[in-house]
């Protein structure tokens, strides 16, 4: 059924401008509570009783706009103007604790045992117990607030405690306007939803609806800070290190005097000087590896020019060894004369021609 014919059209429109000036109002007070940190959004945003008479739609919208402008004044300036007493401070309490104990697994189970026993729970657990180290724990404990004081001293008989460092932040302000914030909100959804029952223009009603769902958004995450808020305050937070004594440490060595001493100082000296020398050599390898590639080549040619000289001057010589006068007995009977028909010295036979 078509409702638009059953509805006057004055009223029609003044529906639509009391929606639309209740929207600006809101956005308006969103914006001066947004930028006054500590201020919390306007609550009383409660639209003034509608006129029965459709003739006065206009004079209705215009109402509303005034009256529920200074509505919004008056709530974000009582909002700015009031301080919040706290009967209780609301602080967060952290320590760091560190236990010199004997067995630390067993002392891991006591901790954890003392802080179930208060209603509390173990964050996080680390526990190293290496054969060939010193083992150690890690522990981050949170213990109800009440019981933070009672709980440390307890730790602290787990052993001997060697170190205690404590820190408090105070939050109490930060929780106020949290809370502040997640009223005004509420407030507005109320309004809101209001709105949208009134609304008789799709624009108006898409405006009311994407307005409904920033405040749901910002109203969420305010709740979700003050539950962590919350937590904080409610539960201390104990960071608890367990290490064992400290007399396993080795008394320093002194060296040795006399024959001994000099004799285990001289071979800590030789090792030193084996040391290094390796250390030299191999950072030489590289090096000569390249000066090898690269110099193979001129002392395989030097090598080769060296070999084929030397091997001209032995004939050479065996060619002047044969040709001398009366020949040498001992040179002949020690090195076979070469083949005449075969291989000749340059100018043997001619030589022998002019002396003879």
């Amino acid at each position: 059924m078509d409702t638009s014919a059953l509805t006057p059209p004055r009223a029609g429109r003044a529906a639509g401008l009391t929606v639309a000036s209740g929207l600006a109002v809101l956005l308006l007070a969103s914006c001066g509570a947004s930028s006054d940190s500590g201020a919390a959004e306007p609550a009383n945003l409660t639209a003034p009783e509608r006129q029965a008479d459709s003739g006065s739609g206009d004079e209705a919208g215009a109402e509303f706009s005034a009256e529920g402008a200074l509505e919004a004044e008056d709530g974000a300036e009582s909002g700015g103007d009031t301080d919040v007493e706290v009967a209780d401070r609301r602080l967060v309490h952290t320590a760091d604790m560190t236990v010199r104990v004997e067995d630390v697994a067993a002392a891991a189970e006591r901790a954890k045992r003392l802080t179930l026993d208060t209603d509390g729970y173990v964050e996080s657990e680390s526990l190293s117990t290496p054969r060939d180290d010193h083992p150690a724990g890690y522990l981050t404990l949170r213990v109800p607030d009440e019981d933070y004081e009672g709980v440390l001293e307890d730790l602290a008989e787990l052993g001997d405690r060697s170190m205690l460092e404590r820190s408090v932040q105070d939050v109490t302000e930060e929780v106020a306007d949290v809370e502040s914030r997640i009223e005004s909100s509420e407030t507005a959804l109320e309004t809101l939803r209001g709105y949208l029952e009134e609304a008789r223009d799709v624009d108006d009603l898409l405006r009311v609806e994407g307005e409904i769902q920033r405040r749901q958004e910002d109203l969420e995450a305010l709740q979700a800070r003050l539950k962590v808020l919350d937590n904080q305050t409610s539960y201390s937070t104990v960071h608890l290190t367990l290490q064992p004594p400290t007399t396993y440490l080795e008394e320093p060595v002194r060296d040795s005097v006399g024959f001994l001493g000099g004799l285990e100082r001289g071979w800590r000296a030789l090792v030193d000087l084996g040391q290094g020398l390796a250390v030299l050599v191999g950072w030489l390898l590289p090096f000569a590896v390249v000066v090898a590639v690269v110099g193979a080549w001129p002392l395989w040619a030097w090598r080769g020019r060296r070999r084929a000289r030397r091997e001209r001057d032995s004939e050479k010589a065996a060619g002047l060894g044969a040709g001398a006068p009366g020949g040498n007995d001992d040179v002949s009977a020690a090195e076979p004369e070469p083949d005449r028909d075969t291989e000749t010295g340059p100018g043997t036979r001619d030589d022998g021609g002019l002396r003879s």
